[in-house]
């Protein structure tokens, strides 16, 4: 009888004794997770959760794996334990392979109590560096019902399998971790955000430093310049370019696609265009030496058309080459003249390596008003998916007189009422030279 007691106290000391540790490791648990919380480093997150792991549960080693949900695979983030430094970061499980990969695909906790006695493990890693695994416990780090990632603590240092209550405190442990793991990566997001907007509001201020810093200012001349990107940066370009003889080169252009691959190949190209001219004296031979160093240069086909003019103020000469670039407009009101300058020159620039390209020569009378724009113009949307075109430019541009300042703010208007709120998909630029009545 009194043995039968004995067993029964024994028996209520021992279940007190596990009550009191499972206390001890809820309130460890608690305070672990304020420590995972107390950061938004990633990596200082991950390294929290594995030594709380560790420490909690008692475990020789433990890894955590973080979903990719572009390939909804498994990566080996961080490991702890002995032969850890052994285990390679960036190794990838499918859904459903292996221990992690089917605690990923189930969403539930695993207790392996013999892993050599289980399919799903492989002991491929044990055979490379000598561990032994003998059991494992697989927890999913969710955040409602996403998986998010996998933590798994191996081998109990007293030799004992874990129990359910290990499960039931890692579950707890790794609900605070899923948390401090999706605010680390939103945090990362919105750094990484903030250094794309930083680079590109100084890559923007460095194109624009590119661009002319005003508009030429010759007596009986008036001029008006307009750059408008469609993103930050773009590969639209225009320049003012003082030419001995107290003549003044003008160049418009468009380099293939948008973003920074094009914003780069416009500052080159704008230097190598100016230095060129200041010695090349021929519009025609300087975009042919244009043409040959841009296709020597040329990556992934991209091509730049442009249209350059050498402007003689003293008697309004002009001459011009057009490489594949749109025509310019020449609208003069008082002689009801509207033209599209639509003489060959060439193909665009980059395309034909050893190019010869025909100039054009023309003209300029009082009142007349020269618009030279991108193709963004012509090509801007309306919400309807029609395009501005020329005919409603032409319409525009005869609304009026021929000044600078009032074809502009015709052309400008005509395009805001046509594209109305329709977001602008393509770089829009406009420069306008006019000569002044006598």
């Amino acid at each position: 009888m009194e043995t039968a007691k004995n067993r029964l106290e024994d028996s209520d000391l021992s279940e007190l004794s596990r009550c009191r540790a499972r206390v001890r490791n809820l309130k460890e648990c608690f305070r672990v997770s304020g420590l995972i919380n107390s950061t938004l480093e990633l990596e200082e997150v991950l390294e929290h959760i594995m030594t709380a792991s560790r420490e909690v549960l008692g475990a020789d080693a433990c890894s955590l794996l973080l979903v990719d949900e572009s390939t909804e695979e498994l990566v080996f983030e961080v490991a702890q334990g002995p032969v850890a430094h052994k285990l390679k970061t960036g190794l990838r499980l499918k859904k459903g392979e292996g221990i992690a990969g089917h605690v990923f695909q189930t969403g539930e906790p695993l207790i392996i109590v013999d892993a050599y006695r289980d399919e799903r493990f492989h002991p491929d890693f044990d055979r490379k560096t000598g561990y032994r695994t003998q059991s494992i416990l697989c927890v999913p780090l969710k955040i409602k019902d996403r998986v998010i990632g996998v933590s798994q603590v191996i081998n109990k240092v007293d030799g004992t399998a874990f129990l359910p209550e290990d499960a039931e405190l890692l579950s707890l442990l790794c609900a605070h971790a899923a948390v401090a793991v999706e605010n680390a990566r939103i945090h990362r997001a919105l750094l990484r955000k903030q250094q794309i907007e930083s680079d590109l509001a100084f890559a923007t201020s460095i194109q624009r430093s590119f661009l002319p810093p005003g508009v030429p200012q010759l007596e009986g001349y008036r001029f008006h310049a307009l750059y408008r990107s469609a993103l930050e940066v773009g590969g639209d370009f225009y320049d003012f370019i003082p030419l001995e003889g107290q003549r003044l080169g003008i160049l418009v252009g468009d380099v293939s696609g948008k973003g920074i691959a094009s914003a780069l190949t416009m500052a080159k190209l704008t230097s190598d265009f100016r230095l060129l001219a200041i010695r090349q004296k021929e519009p025609a031979r300087l975009v042919e030496e244009i043409n040959h160093l841009f296709c020597l240069r040329s990556r992934r086909g991209m091509f730049v058309t442009l249209v350059y003019l050498v402007l003689d103020p003293g008697n309004g000469e002009v001459d011009f080459i057009n490489a594949g670039h749109v025509p310019p407009v020449l609208w003069n009101a008082a002689r009801d003249r509207f033209e599209l300058l639509k003489k060959p020159g060439g193909p665009p620039v980059g395309i034909v390596p050893g190019q010869v390209y025909s100039p054009g020569k023309l003209h300029l009378e009082p009142r007349d008003c020269l618009l030279l724009s991108t193709d963004g113009l012509i090509e801007a949307k309306n919400p309807q998916g029609d395009r501005l075109g020329w005919e409603r430019l032409e319409s525009a541009v005869r609304r009026g007189d021929s000044r600078v300042e009032t074809v502009y703010a015709r052309t400008m208007e005509s395009l805001g009422q046509f594209v109305e709120d329709c977001p602008q998909a393509d770089d829009i630029t406009l420069v306008l030279v006019g000569v002044e009545e006598s």
